[in-house]
C-alpha cells in the first residue's frame, strides 16, 4: 500500500484570478514517486496546504527531477499562501500573472512566408516556410511575402 509523507520542494505562486497554481520543484529519490499538494482540513482562512511523495511499497532508486502544478481556488486579497512540508512552513509570495501578450501580426512586407494547406480541405494557414506544422498539411504558395500570401488565402480558400 502506497504512503504519503511530507515531501520537500522549492515552492513559486502565481495568481490568475479566483485561482493560484502553485507551482512546486525539486528531486525524488525514486523514479516511481509520485507528487501531490492537498489543502489541509484546518478550519482556517486563507487556507493552508501540505506537499505530499506518494512513494510506492517498491521503489526504484535514482534521483528524478520533478516540477509539480497544481491550481488551486485561493482568495483575492490574499498575498501569500503558507505550504508545510518536510522541512517545515513555508510562507510563499503570490505573484501577479504577466498580462498575456497578443503576438504581432507580421508586417505585409516581411518575407519567408508560405501557405499550406490541410490536405482534403479547403481550410488555408499562413507560416513561416520553415515552420513545423502537422503533417496533415502540405505547402501551396510560397515562399512569397505574408502580403502575398494573405492574398492567395482571400482569393484561393478559407483561412484558419
Amino acid at each position: 500500500m502506497p504512503k504519503k509523507e511530507l515531501g520537500k520542494a522549492d515552492y513559486k505562486a502565481v495568481r490568475n484570478g479566483d485561482m493560484v497554481k502553485v507551482i512546486a520543484a525539486g528531486t525524488v529519490s525514486a523514479s516511481n514517486i509520485k507528487t501531490d499538494l492537498e489543502q489541509l482540513p484546518f478550519q482556517i482562512y486563507p487556507p493552508m496546504f501540505a506537499f505530499y511523495f506518494i512513494v510506492p511499497d517498491i521503489v526504484l532508486p535514482t534521483l528524478r527531477p520533478f516540477v509539480y502544478e497544481e491550481d488551486v481556488p485561493f482568495p483575492k486579497n490574499a498575498t501569500v499562501i503558507t505550504i508545510s512540508d518536510a522541512t517545515g512552513k513555508h510562507t510563499v509570495k503570490i505573484e501577479s500573472a504577466a498580462a498575456p501578450t497578443q503576438p504581432s501580426s507580421p508586417a505585409p512586407t516581411d518575407t519567408g512566408y508560405c501557405v499550406f494547406s490541410w490536405i482534403g480541405t479547403d481550410t488555408l494557414k499562413i507560416a513561416k516556410c520553415d515552420a513545423i506544422l502537422p503533417a496533415v498539411y502540405t505547402r501551396v504558395f510560397g515562399p512569397a511575402t505574408f502580403g502575398e500570401c494573405q492574398k492567395y488565402v482571400k482569393d484561393n480558400g478559407e483561412s484558419l
